[in-house]
C-alpha cells in the first residue's frame, strides 16, 4: 500500500512503472485470447461466461471497498464513463439471448477497444487513494475490455455489421450530450465531457468546448479505423 491520502494517479508515460503494467497488461490479453483459442468448441461460451464472471467479481469488490472506505459518491462513482459502459457491457452480454446481443457486441467492440487502449497508454485512475486493489482493478478492466469483444468475434462468431461504426458514433453523440446534462445537474464529470482530464493525451486539444470538437474528429477516424481492421470479409444480415 502507497499513501493513502493520494486520490488520483496518473502513471507517467514511458516511466519504468508505465513500462512493467503496460507489458504487463498486453500479457494478460494476449493470455486471456490464446487460452480462449486453445478451447474446443463446446466450452468456448464457457469460457467467456467465466471471464464475463470475473468482470463482475471485480465491479462487485470495487464499488463495496469504495463504499467502506468512504470513498463512493454519486458524482464519482456511476459506471457511466465509456470505459465503465463497457466493462458493464462485459459482465452482461453472455447472459442475455444471443439475437439481443449484437447492438451491444459492437458498441463493446469499438469503445472497448478505442477507450481500453487510450487508459492504458494514459492511465488516470481517478479512485487510486494508495490502494493497490484500485490499480490492479483499472488495468485488468481496461485490458478485458480490449480482449473480451476480441474473443467474441474471434470465437464465438459475432461480426461487425456493415452500419455499425455510424449506429456506435450516434450513440456515443446521443451518450455525450446526455452526460453533459447529468454532469451539470450532479457536478460530476462522466466521460470527460465537462472538463478535460488531468492527463497527458494527445487528442485533449484546448478547453471546453473546442476540445470536444476535436474528439468528434479523433474519434470518428478511430471508429473508422476499428472498422477496417475488424470488419468480416463480406457483410451478412444479422437478425
Amino acid at each position: 500500500m502507497i499513501n493513502s491520502d493520494i486520490n488520483k494517479y496518473s502513471v507517467e508515460f514511458l516511466s519504468t512503472d508505465w513500462i512493467l503494467t503496460v507489458a504487463c497488461v498486453i500479457s494478460l490479453i494476449f493470455i486471456v485470447l490464446y487460452v480462449g483459442h486453445k478451447l474446443p468448441e463446446e466450452k468456448k461460451e464457457k469460457y467467456a461466461r467465466f471471464l464475463a464472471f470475473l468482470m463482475i467479481g471485480f465491479f462487485i469488490v470495487n464499488h463495496t471497498l469504495l463504499f467502506s472506505l468512504g470513498k463512493w459518491e454519486l458524482s464519482k462513482e456511476l459506471p457511466v464513463h465509456l470505459c465503465s459502459i463497457s466493462g458493464l457491457i462485459c459482465c452482461f452480454i453472455m447472459f442475455i439471448p444471443k439475437h439481443k446481443r449484437q447492438f451491444l457486441f459492437e458498441f463493446l467492440f469499438y469503445c472497448g477497444i478505442i477507450g481500453g487502449i487510450q487508459a492504458i497508454f494514459t492511465p488516470l485512475l481517478d479512485d487510486y487513494g494508495g490502494y493497490n486493489f484500485f490499480y490492479i482493478q483499472f488495468f485488468f478492466k481496461h485490458a478485458m475490455i480490449i480482449a473480451f469483444p476480441i474473443y467474441l468475434r474471434n470465437n464465438l462468431g459475432m461480426k461487425l455489421t456493415k452500419f455499425s461504426w455510424l449506429k456506435t458514433y450516434v450513440a456515443l453523440n446521443i451518450l455525450m450530450i446526455l452526460l453533459i446534462q447529468l454532469n451539470n445537474i450532479l457536478g460530476s464529470n462522466y466521460m470527460y465531457v465537462n472538463v478535460p482530464p488531468a492527463v497527458d493525451n494527445p487528442m485533449v486539444i484546448g478547453e471546453w468546448p473546442t476540445y470536444l470538437y476535436w474528439w468528434e474528429f479523433f474519434v470518428l477516424i478511430l471508429i473508422l479505423l476499428v472498422f477496417l481492421i475488424g470488419k468480416p470479409k463480406s457483410f451478412e444480415k444479422t437478425n
